[in-house]
């Protein structure tokens, strides 16, 4: 496939809903429900189908398991969106052993590949947890490409490259799995994604975006399902940090005025595509 003069540029989903987000903080959940994941992806969806985007979501595989989940998931695919797995229970890869890790990566992927029908390439790390025993077992059980890792000193140290590899798209571990870098968002402390550009506000997502358009590199445009959805009721709300963390601060229809924003922004300095093409791409390349 041929790219324009503009770099290419893909677009992610983490689809954490509020039952992942509790359980990683520790907050209790007692609800067999879920609207921020259900509002998020209807949402997200019909974002997606306006700005025609065919995305990659990053799926945690035990989400399969509700049926209201499951529905939209398959929904996604038939829009054709794709899939890629986001662990089997969104568990921090480097705070776990071997066999569990072994577990949550290719658990994953054989459950999302027979109940969701589809070939699944790609892999994110819950938390940008990474290491090298990680990506080796990714190699090992198949998967084509990640996208954990930032281009910095810390995770090129993590995974045993040098950074100059890191930092650019291609082949990083071996000669099957690739690495899809996140954007390097120094000098700030944290990632100019929407979910952060929803906190600290447009300018901020502007300034990460600058600074990215720079490098000539692809880019990793990454959503969660928080930027999109409804709030959460306040009832379901049990301290003030779960509010931020959900972004119940804004209501649905200002975050998707506000990442609107953002992605015309980003469809004026780069080329959107699906991450297949763009890995066809940086394979013909190597």
């Amino acid at each position: 496939m041929e790219f324009s003069h503009q770099p290419p540029a893909v677009v992610h989903v983490d689809l954490d809903g509020a039952t992942d987000i509790y359980r990683g903080h520790g907050w209790p959940y007692p609800f067999t429900d879920d609207p921020l994941f259900e509002t998020g992806f209807r949402r997200m969806l019909d974002f997606f189908a306006r700005n025609q985007i065919r995305a990659t979501l990053f799926v945690i595989a035990q989400s399969l398991d509700d049926p209201r989940k499951r529905e939209l998931l398959e929904a996604a695919v038939q829009q054709g969106h794709e899939l890629a797995s986001h662990t089997m229970t969104h568990a921090y890869l480097r705070l776990i052993d071997t066999g569990q890790k072994r577990f949550e990566i290719a658990e994953s992927r054989d459950r999302l590949e027979k109940l969701a029908g589809v070939r699944i390439r790609g892999f994110r790390a819950p938390g940008y947890q990474i290491d090298r025993e990680s990506v080796n077992l990714l190699s090992e059980y198949g998967y084509e490409w990640d996208s954990s890792a930032f281009p910095t000193k810390i995770f090129a140290g993590r995974l045993n490259v040098a950074i100059e590899r890191l930092a650019a798209p291609g082949q990083v571990f071996d000669h099957r799995l690739m690495e899809l870098p996140l954007p390097d968002h120094r000098p700030s402390p944290v990632p100019f994604s929407p979910s952060y550009a929803l906190l600290f506000g447009q300018p901020y997502f502007a300034w990460g975006l600058k600074r990215a358009c720079r490098t000539g590199t692809p880019l990793v445009l990454l959503f969660h399902l928080t930027d999109l959805a409804d709030p959460l009721p306040r009832e379901r709300l049990p301290n003030w940090q779960s509010r931020i963390f959900t972004l119940s601060n804004l209501s649905g229809e200002t975050k998707v005025q506000r990442c609107q924003r953002m992605l015309d922004l980003v469809a004026g300095n780069y080329r959107i595509v699906s991450t297949t093409a763009l890995m066809e791409h940086l394979h013909a390349k190597n």
